[in-house]
């Protein structure tokens, strides 16, 4: 197994990924059904008015907002908490580090915590006892007003990082404490503390602007405008935007592109674990795109420390890059298929482990080797899951060279990768070969670029991040409208479950027609779920585009959407719309 990878530093490209935080936004939208160009599945309330489904909401956005603001400063508290004690000692004979040294890592800690402590002790009561003349926008107004503190913050954090860097080096006192800093989990929680590094902690400040960016803009969104926030809100984030506008050249371009020889600028634009097909056997890769290649590497397996780095097995320039055509495909090599009483043998250890975690936690206060014993059992179980259950081919061929097959469990990752592929693929792009050095300085820069910097296994997450869902989701797909001519038409209905993503339901083809009355309902176990995912499919019956092996989907995905956890879990036990596609929710959790 590789070991677990440092917490994501990345900026833009995580905005939503990190804590569990609702905005509409994350209902995501594929191609579009409606004739609007919106996404097929946006939220509504049944029975209700615009204005009262936009008060709804506001309350939504905002709970979820508060709640992730209380885990912030936790983390902002974590941070401090070792400030005083090494400035105590900075006077010392035997000082752990300077006075310089605190003061240029800590810098505007202090500020930004008192900051948000303020916001988060005035909006608190607003939205417990929360009614449609609450008012709000004064609070993200001076929020944002406050924003200097954080640019200072910004302009400081390079250096801040590089000297906490060069004191874990030379200092071993310090590096015990900057790799063990314990954040406290959100009051009503049962979790314990968590360990989190100091420089993941650094970096949450600068994701944080991010995210209240995001959420002042979904709730701006359902704020009517005649509401006395609503003018309050659009200041705000006015604000906000152009302080992001300012940053963004400091913080997003440092860590997410690289200069060539050539003096241009090659930028990441997605990142992340797909398993390979090479020589017969299945082999999780880190896949990387850039503006002008795919890359294709593997984490080498080092001593534990700072330096490791990736393996490049293959790289292909977007010039040369081809999907080959449903008929021109060759049949899919055998694989080794893993009966499903296997697979569903190494889920029920797993949830067997993880209640075993929780009772050790219980039973020990969270520290405990026997935790870290189970939670490396699990690891590998999950890794397991991960490896051998994806089937559904994705193949990537190089038209002067061989192809590649990636095996994926999701058609919308699949769907995902071909369309940033090809949406770069209509740039003038030109064809090329790199010299061993500048794939080696390629690939040694990823390991710093990566946006994604852990498998997606359970085991992974920080003891502070939300747990899934489990129990039953009942869902009825209804309908859709907006098509342009008519076709033959279904969906499914895709779920998260042990770190990947699985089809759980498919409605009935509607043949030949604009306005598909599907009116099927589902009933959908959750394991761990955070998202669901909606895509609507044409069929395919054209006998010359249908391939032999059974795993190739060949019908084309007309929309697609992702409802994230806290949508599903705000509607326990009532219904809820999501339109074009009218889909009602009703989650049932497990007791």
């Amino acid at each position: 197994m590789e070991e677990e990878e440092e917490e994501a530093i990345s900026f833009l490209d995580r905005i939503l990924d990190d804590e569990d935080v609702f905005a509409p936004d994350e209902l995501e939208p594929g191609t579009p059904l409606s004739p609007d160009s919106c996404s097929p599945f946006l939220v509504s309330v049944k029975g209700e008015s615009d204005s009262e489904k936009g008060l709804v909401m506001r309350k939504l956005v905002l709970s979820g907002f508060l709640a992730s603001e209380e885990i912030y400063i936790n983390q902002l508290e974590a941070l401090l908490l070792p400030m005083k004690p090494l400035r105590a000692t900075a006077t010392t004979s035997q000082p752990v580090l300077t006075i310089q040294q605190i003061e240029t890592i800590f810098y505007k800690i202090q500020d930004i915590y008192e900051i948000h402590k303020e916001f988060y002790d005035q909006l608190c009561p607003s939205v417990q006892h929360w009614d449609n003349k609450v008012t709000v926008g004064h609070l993200f107004q001076k929020l944002a007003s406050q924003l200097g503190v954080y640019k200072a913050f910004v302009d400081n954090y390079k250096v801040a990082l590089e000297t906490a860097e060069k004191c874990s080096q030379s200092n071993a006192q310090f590096h015990d404490i900057s790799e063990d800093l314990k954040v406290k989990g959100p009051k009503d929680s049962k979790d314990c503390l968590a360990s989190v590094s100091m420089e993941a902690l650094l970096y949450k400040p600068i994701d944080r602007v991010t995210r209240s960016t995001l959420v002042l803009h979904d709730l701006l969104k359902h704020t009517p405008t005649d509401h006395p926030d609503y003018p309050l809100l659009q200041d705000a984030l006015r604000i906000s935007q152009n302080f992001l506008s300012s940053i963004n050249e400091d913080i997003d371009p440092r860590r997410t592109a690289i200069t060539t020889p050539k003096g241009e600028t090659r930028q990441l634009v997605k990142d992340g674990f797909l398993v390979e097909l090479s020589e017969g056997s299945r082999k999780l890769r880190h896949v990387f795109l850039f503006t002008d290649l795919l890359l294709c590497a593997k984490l080498k397996k080092t001593s534990v420390g700072r330096h490791q780095q990736y393996d490049c097995k293959w790289y292909i320039p977007l010039a040369d890059l081809v999907f080959p055509a449903p008929e021109e495909l060759e049949p899919t090599p055998q694989v080794h298929m893993v009966p499903e009483h296997e697979i569903e043998d190494v889920k029920s250890k797993i949830s067997v482990i993880k209640s075993e975690i929780q009772k050790e936690k219980k039973a020990s206060r969270g520290q405990s080797r026997a935790i870290e014993r189970l939670k490396k059992k699990m690891f590998e179980h999950e890794s397991w899951l991960l490896l051998n259950t994806p089937t559904i081919p994705f193949r990537i061929h190089n038209k002067n060279e061989k192809s590649y097959l990636f095996l994926l469990s999701s058609d919308y990752e699949r769907s995902e990768w071909r369309e940033a592929i090809q949406k770069l693929q209509k740039k003038d792009l030109q064809a090329f070969v790199l010299s061993s050095v500048e794939l080696q300085v390629l690939t040694g820069s990823c390991f710093k670029l990566r946006t994604v910097h852990n498998i997606p296994v359970t085991s992974n997450k920080d003891d502070d991040e939300p747990l899934g869902l489990y129990g039953f989701l009942h869902v009825i797909v209804h309908s859709a409208t907006g098509f342009q001519k008519s076709a033959n038409l279904y969906c499914t209905l895709e779920v998260d479950s042990f770190g990947y993503f699985v089809s759980k339901a498919k409605t009935r083809v509607f043949r030949d027609t604009t306005e598909p009355q599907w009116n099927e309902e589902f009933e959908i176990e959750l394991e761990g779920s955070q998202s669901l995912r909606i895509l609507c499919y044409e069929k395919c019956y054209d006998k010359s585009k249908l391939n032999k092996d059974n795993n190739e989907i060949v019908d084309k995905i007309m929309g697609k959407g992702q409802i994230q956890k806290r949508v599903i879990q705000m509607f326990e036990s009532e219904g809820t719309y999501y339109n074009e596609i009218p889909v009602v929710l009703l989650w049932i959790p497990r007791n």
